[in-house]
């Protein structure tokens, strides 16, 4: 099938001291991160603060991604929101934008019927147009759950070409990817630690927090992967582990942005009331991110990437 692959990083929105967004902060980033040799970009999803800027933000943020991508990767942007009608807002400029493609989580907060999340999807999809769209499978934050049978037929609405699947259990994605047809649903997980588990199982692509600031790492384990290296694979995988059991500890958002920081990227603060690393917080956090072999995944030869690992030193 045709449809998207490889390493994405779930872009950190860069913020000045106004809030705005940082079109040269933003710059610098995505060129850095393309020159690892990542599939595409995703722009305001959750480690974008995307649910948290305001809708002149996103709509910002959403145009200054797609510029800065200048079309060397494609640039799919979250526009998922707590109501239909600024979900299809958002999802008529991301196409008007340029966008290669749109993702929507569900609306959240409410528990609402099947039915509801169908009409929900059908209405982006349609204002999206010819964009396709991507469904954002994140129970955990959006708090509306469905069967691997009801999420399997809203991915073959038309316009749906697949989805973001962020759930953290791994025998519904097996019944799930049984359930798909790999020639309409073109599947790209989301939990960072559970990468490698989802590409075996057929997941085409990965969109991630920490492919902000450790993407070579990941590249080399699909590259692994691909070429057969499992040994390889594996060890990476528990290399990035014992990275995101310190995101986790302290916070995926906070920790993204504390880390870009660290590698030279003026991402600025989170979105309140997202807190944001400071002081002696900040300072143990670097510490364990240390102790648990950050410094070492920065000068780590790529053995996948691009040919003369251009960002070693820069990225984990």
């Amino acid at each position: 099938m045709g449809g998207f692959r490889g390493v994405w990083p779930a872009l950190v929105t860069p913020l000045d001291e106004d809030g705005r967004v940082n079109v040269a902060v933003t710059q610098e980033l995505v060129d850095a991160l393309i020159a690892v040799g990542i599939g595409g970009l995703y722009v305001c999803g959750s480690t974008g603060e995307g649910v948290l800027l305001s809708p002149v933000q996103r709509r910002e943020m959403a145009e200054v991604g797609i510029k800065a991508a200048k079309g060397r990767v494609p640039v799919m942007v979250h526009v998922g929101s707590i109501n239909t009608e600024q979900a299809v807002d958002l999802a008529q400029h991301a196409s008007l934008a340029g966008a290669d493609a749109i993702s929507a989580v569900p609306p959240f907060y409410f528990d609402y019927p099947h039915q509801a999340l169908r009409g929900h999807y059908q209405a982006i999809a349609e204002a999206a147009g010819s964009v396709p769209l991507y469904l954002y499978y994140i129970p955990r934050y959006t708090g509306n759950e469905m069967s691997p049978e009801q999420l399997a037929a809203l991915c073959r609405l038309p316009g749906v070409a697949g989805i973001k699947f962020s759930h953290m259990d791994m025998a519904y994605l097996s019944t799930f990817m049984a359930l798909r047809d790999p020639e309409v649903t073109n599947v790209i997980s989301g939990p960072d630690d559970l990468h490698l588990v989802c590409a075996v199982l057929g997941a085409e692509g990965a969109i991630g927090s920490t492919y902000n600031f450790m993407p070579r790492l990941y590249v080399d384990m699909r590259g692994a992967l691909a070429a057969g290296e499992l040994a390889m694979a594996r060890r990476l995988q528990f290399s990035a582990n014992r990275i995101i059991e310190v995101v986790r500890r302290y916070g995926a958002i906070p920790s993204v942005r504390a880390t870009c920081q660290r590698l030279g990227f003026a991402v600025g603060s989170a979105v309140p009331p997202m807190p944001t690393l400071s002081g002696d917080e900040l300072k143990r956090f670097h510490h364990d991110m240390d102790e648990a072999g950050l410094l070492q995944l920065l000068e780590r030869n790529a053995v996948y990437g691009p040919e003369g690992d251009p960002m070693r030193g820069k990225f984990a």
